[in-house]
Formats: structure tokens, sequence, C-alpha cells
């Protein structure tokens, strides 16, 4: 038969006893008897502590789900071609109310859509020793209004126009109000008197996005009179189409509006 619990503990006792009166007998000096640690205790200090880790990381967890995210910086969109291929007109006129965000560019407020293009293309111009002064941009409605009747008096005091007349001659130059493209803030006008700088918008304008709006010979679509200085911006893809095709802007929009691309 085996040694029952009792027995096995009062002889590990007896052996640390006879080992420590040895060590006594060698040293002079007694050694404490201290009992070994028992196991359970031990397990109990384990526990304990991961307890404590696992409570130290969920704090962290919790701390940092906590926090506020900080969104991304939502840039913004870029604008569609209803708006890039706008017409305005008599048949598609804005209200009196309409006001696009505007930016400053020489003193001339724009619409903001153009700012970074019309920037672009005068930092090429001067590369190339050229000043692009820009005269025109944005004409609110009230200002509009003010133009057109200016320059419809100019024609209804020439004995030599009729009130209608006069009325269609001044509309082929100033479109009156809501009618005006300018009121759009895409519409710029340009000092092309120099032949160079002239030579130079022609030939680049559509790198950047901007066309000839009332070119010559397509007065019967635009129903205005042809002008070299005013500059419309329709984004560079549509620019590059429209000089390919040799379209004015209706004609291009009736092309995209039939389907075609």
């Amino acid at each position: 038969m085996g040694l029952s619990p009792y027995e096995k503990k009062s002889y590990r006792e007896s052996k640390l006893r006879r080992k420590q009166a040895l060590l006594a007998s060698e040293t002079g000096y007694i050694k404490p008897y201290r009992r070994r640690k028992k196991p359970l205790a031990v397990i109990i200090t384990v526990i304990a502590v991961l307890c404590a880790a696992v409570g130290l990381s969920a704090a962290v967890y919790l701390t940092r789900q906590a926090e506020p995210v900080q969104q991304a910086e939502e840039k913004p969109e870029a604008p569609g071609d209803e708006l890039l291929l706008q017409i305005v007109n008599k048949q598609h006129s804005l209200e009196p109310g309409y006001v696009p965000e505007l930016a400053d560019f020489g003193g001339v407020q724009i619409s903001s859509v153009i700012l970074d293009p019309l920037t672009s293309f005068s930092n090429e111009a001067a590369r190339q020793g050229i000043e692009l002064h820009v005269t025109s941009g944005y004409t609110s409605y009230n200002r509009q209004k003010e133009l057109f009747e200016e320059n419809l008096a100019k024609f209804t005091s020439d004995p030599a126009y009729t009130p209608v007349r006069a009325q269609a001659a001044a509309q082929r130059l100033v479109p009156e109000a809501g009618c005006s493209e300018a009121q759009t803030g895409l519409l710029i006008g340009i000092d092309v008197s120099d032949v160079h700088t002239r030579a130079f918008v022609e030939r680049e304008c559509i790198r950047h996005g901007f066309i000839l709006r009332y070119p010559d010979g397509k007065d019967d679509l635009t129903h205005i009179a042809p002008s070299g200085s005013l500059y419309r911006y329709v984004g560079v893809e549509h620019a590059e189409k429209m000089r390919a095709f040799d379209m004015c802007l209706e004609e291009y929009k009736e092309y995209l509006d039939k389907g075609n691309k």
C-alpha cells in the first residue's frame, strides 16, 4: 500500500528538517524553515495579473472608440456639364437672384469654378512673356439691366432706328438682364488689342478649358454680334471637341443632345 497524503506531507517535512540540521552542522547557522508556497496561490496570482491586463486593454480600446473621428476634408465636386454647357439667352434666362459662388481675379469678379483654370491660363501667358488682362467677368442682373438700357438709349436716339430695330440692335451687342452669360461668372472679357496676346489666347485657350464664345460666322446661332474678346469656360474636354468640330456652344449642345459624344 502507498503512503497516505498525511504521511507524504510528514515525510517531506522530516526530509527538509534533516537537510536543515545537516546544513547547520556544517555552517553553524540554522536556516529558518519555510514551507513552499502552495500552487493554488501562484495560480490565483497569475489569474489576477491577467485580469488586470485585460481590463487595461479594454479601457484603452473604449477610450479610443470614444474619441471623435476626424473627418477627411471633403473636396468640392467638379462642376457638371449642366453648368459648364449652360446657354443663357432670351429662351433660357436666369432669375434676378441668381448669383454664382464668386472669386476675385485681378480685381474682377468671376465664378469660383474658373479661378484655377484662369490662373493657370494667366501663368502660362506670363511664362511666354504675355500679360493676360481680364477686363470683365461676373455681371449682376441689375448691372446688366443698366448696361442694356444705356446701349438701347444710343439706338433709340438715332432717327434711323425704329423702336423695334433699336431693340434688336441693342440686344445683339448687350443682352437684356437675365439673358447674359456674364451673370454666370463663366464668361470673361480679355484684352486682345495686342497682336501677340490675341494669337496666344486664340491658340492656347482650349488647353485651359476656354472657348471664343461669339466667333465670326456663328451669330445667326448665338444671336450676339461676333466678339474676339469674350471667352467662355466649358472645360478642357468640351473646348477641345468644339474646336475640332468647329462648333459654337449652341451647335455643340445640340450635338450632345442628340446622343453624340
